[in-house]
């Protein structure tokens, strides 16, 4: 009995290990793309170059939630 609930235990652990680093990968690539979308050359016009900044700010917001908090979160707990 307690060994299947050991194992249920850390099955459970492994899963959301698993999915904060899935969680945290993607927002380490969303941070990249929203300094990515941030580049724009000096030709492009101020509309598009409006619509990029935007969208990178959004994109570097949105990864910062989802990788860096996380990782305080557990930091924090001492997990």
């Amino acid at each position: 009995m307690n060994s299947e609930f050991a194992e249920l235990s850390h099955a459970r652990y492994r899963s959301r290990t698993r999915r904060r680093r899935i969680l945290i990968l993607v927002g380490v690539l969303l941070i990249l793309a929203g300094y990515a979308l941030m580049a724009v050359s000096p030709e492009t016009s101020t509309d598009w170059a409006l619509a990029r900044a935007m969208g990178g700010m959004a994109c570097i917001a949105i990864g910062f939630a989802l990788a860096v908090l996380p990782m305080l979160s557990s930091w924090t707990r001492g997990e």
